[in-house]
């Protein structure tokens, strides 16, 4: 969810929804750091998660709000990461996943990228000027965006404050091809190499059945729109 501005606060701002929890649904699912899932690091899952989002014009691209993905990501695609949401009047922006019993799911929370096309302060060349871009705007520029909490909830469970160290991952350089009508105000369409950081989390212990994952951003001077995803829990086989 990149909205602060481009800031991804994008998929995970939600709110005042009631959870679903499931009846004898045994432990708990629970919110924690997303160091490592199927193989892969946190951050090279959030690079996939923005090369996607960069990839597409601003007419169909999540970061829009132009449409919704359940995300396959990392080695086989092995991991599921929401991205999109559609705004429901007096609910926030909502959207809805299927995942299989057992498959890790990535939520990425306020988070942004800088590449060797887009503007400053988004701007840098090399790897290491895009990754000093990138932390400075996620952690140390309250002119782009000042964080103060990031809540996540599954189920109504006490929330989880992701606005820690724990959560923070930064990718490694990725490659993308910015189309033309890109997103973020990219001036010129054309290959490029980016930087992603931001607070993530992994979403583990979901049961079969229905789930409710809800969050909630808050910032120097409010609290941002609610997000909710519906989460449906199947067999391996689909069912």
């Amino acid at each position: 969810m990149r909205s602060i501005r481009r800031i991804a606060v994008l998929a995970v701002f939600l709110a005042g929804v009631s959870a679903v929890p499931i009846a004898g649904a045994g432990p708990r699912a629970t919110v924690i750091p997303a160091g490592h899932l199927a193989g892969d690091t946190g951050g090279s899952l959030l690079g996939g998660w923005y090369q996607y989002g960069l990839s597409l014009p601003a007419d169909t691209s999540p970061f829009a709000g132009a449409s919704n993905a359940c995300l396959s990501l990392g080695h086989n695609g092995k991991v599921l990461s929401p991205m999109g949401g559609v705004n429901v009047p007096g609910v926030g922006t909502r959207m809805a996943c299927t995942v299989r019993v057992g498959q890790p799911v990535l939520l990425v929370m306020t988070s942004a990228d800088c590449s060797s096309r887009e503007e400053d302060p988004f701007h840098g060349d090399t790897e290491a000027e895009q990754r000093a871009c990138v932390i400075k705007a996620t952690t140390a520029d309250p002119d782009i965006v000042d964080v103060r909490a990031i809540r996540v909830s599954v189920d109504g469970a006490p929330e989880v404050d992701i606005h820690s160290p724990a959560y923070y991952a930064v990718s490694p350089q990725e490659r993308v091809v910015f189309p033309a009508n890109p997103v973020f105000g990219v001036k010129v369409p054309g290959p490029a190499t980016f930087v992603a950081a931001g607070w993530i989390a992994e979403i583990e212990g979901m049961g079969r059945g229905s789930h409710v994952v809800r969050a909630q951003v808050s910032v120097a001077d409010g609290v941002f729109d609610p997000f909710v995803i519906d989460f449906t829990v199947v067999n391996g086989s689909g069912t």
